[in-house]
């Protein structure tokens, strides 16, 4: 297997940076298989492991069938405001049917989701509304 030659941009940040590897050829193959057919996908593992530059990549190399609406999480994400952001890139269809605009497909890229706070009972409202949503 053989990869592009890495080139340094200096004008790229270091954090969006991508050194192509066999792993990330191997994880971008199966992203583009389950994207392919509409399925969820997350991506685990450690701060500085590389998922959001990987994602990113993939969403550039989309064609103009994709629209990627960028979910960013934070400490102060609720379902309120998360509704409001995936309700954002979706207009009126047909009666009460939403979706993305023309025939695009839409893919919702949720970053960070470890990030909103848990309430006292233990759960995190956001994360409840997207599994609602992929339901």
């Amino acid at each position: 297997m053989t990869f592009p030659k890495y080139s340094y941009d200096p004008d790229l940040p270091l954090a969006a940076t991508l050194v192509e590897t066999a792993e990330t050829h191997r994880v971008g193959f199966f992203l583009n298989l389950l994207m392919k057919r509409s399925r969820p996908v997350m991506l685990v593992g450690g701060a500085g492991t590389g998922k959001t530059v990987l994602m990113n990549s993939l969403m550039t190399k989309l064609g103009d069938d994709y629209n990627v609406a960028l979910v960013p999480f934070n400490n102060y994400t609720s379902s309120m405001m998360l509704q409001a952001v995936l309700e954002k890139p979706l207009e009126k269809k047909a009666g009460r049917n939403y979706g993305p605009p023309g025939s695009k497909q839409l893919i919702y890229f949720i970053d960070d989701m470890n990030m909103p706070e848990v309430d006292e009972y233990g759960t995190v409202a956001p994360h409840t509304l997207i599994r609602q949503h992929i339901d």
